[in-house]
């Protein structure tokens, strides 16, 4: 395991490969876009001008930045945003989340319940299943066309597409689980199975990403107060989704570990984001590695992620 870079996030997250950039990944928290470059140990930090939660390239050479109130085209060397599509019924308690654009070419687009944080950390309620459903699994085309896909979603996580046979997963932290479905030709999903679900002490299933071989790797955060008061070690797991067991697991020195993606010029590295925003003061200087790009080599190969085709009316400042 190495730090990557200087750059010490609040709240690190939504790390993609970029064949130009290295890594590029995010400190919510204080509103700044990293990027990362392991050949040349380049790193630069800009400002993402605004709450950002993840980000998306596109075949042009920009990208789109997935914002708590919107879909925003970016350039985040020039400091230029603009409006791409703004759905209508986002708020304070439910805001867009993870995000990454699929075989189909649309936006795959998650939205999180913004109550599910105080439920979970309440000593009256943290240890009970979240009651509600109130956030969302959209699909945005090159237009800019919405399109509703789950809608009894509490907290949208991971995505993630098998290169080779289509199956599409996804993660509502809120369930602590993998849900697998297949993407139909028409662009709908099918629900399939369940592929594991983790217990409530082992944090939440949170970001994902996939290798050649179809193996998910998934982040657990140790949020709520179930998860903060177990024994149980933080790690990313890598998960066969067909046989739905653990592969292999990568133990994390710090509490809070948000998301990840693989690349490297083999694309044999593991990139792993992590946190502090939470933790106490005296916690804080017991993890010292806590809000760094952290990285892995692994045995398997990743795979880029698919790049976004804005239509022609949609793809200038």
């Amino acid at each position: 395991m190495d730090i990557c870079g200087n750059y010490r996030a609040k709240f690190a997250d939504g790390p993609i490969w970029h064949q130009a950039y290295g890594v590029i990944w995010l400190d919510i928290a204080n509103k700044k876009i990293i990027t990362f470059n392991p050949e040349t140990q380049n790193e630069d930090v800009y400002d993402a001008m605004g709450w950002i939660k993840s980000i998306i390239p596109t075949k042009d050479g920009q990208f789109i930045g997935i914002y708590k109130d919107g879909l925003y085209l970016i350039n985040f060397k020039l400091g230029l945003k603009k409006p791409f599509v703004l759905p209508p019924d986002l708020s304070e308690l439910h805001f867009l989340n993870d995000s990454k654009c699929g075989p189909d070419g649309r936006l795959w687009v998650g939205s999180s319940d913004g109550f599910f944080k105080k439920f979970k950390e309440t000593p009256q309620t943290a240890y009970s299943n979240y009651p509600f459903e109130n956030a969302k699994l959209i699909a945005v085309n090159a237009e800019g066309e919405i399109q509703t896909h789950l809608s009894k979603v509490a907290i949208s996580n991971g995505l993630e597409w098998d290169r080779q046979t289509n199956k599409f997963y996804h993660i509502d932290s809120s369930k602590y689980a993998i849900f697998q479905y297949e993407l139909t030709d028409s662009g709908e999903l099918l629900f399939e199975k369940i592929v594991y679900t983790f217990k409530m002490d082992e944090g939440y299933p949170d970001g994902m990403s996939i290798d050649s071989e179809g193996n998910l790797y998934v982040t657990l955060f140790k949020g709520g107060l179930m998860a903060k008061t177990s024994k149980e070690q933080t790690r990313v797991v890598c998960i066969n989704p067909q046989q739905q067991q653990i592969k292999e697991e990568f133990i994390i020195p710090v509490s809070q570990v948000t998301s990840c993606t693989i690349g490297g010029k083999n694309l044999d590295i593991l990139f792993v984001t992590t946190a502090y925003e939470a933790l106490p003061e005296a916690r804080i200087k017991e993890e010292p590695l806590a809000g760094y790009l952290l990285q892995f080599p692994i045995k398997t190969k990743g795979v880029m992620p698919f790049e976004f085709t804005l239509a022609n009316s949609k793809s200038s400042f």
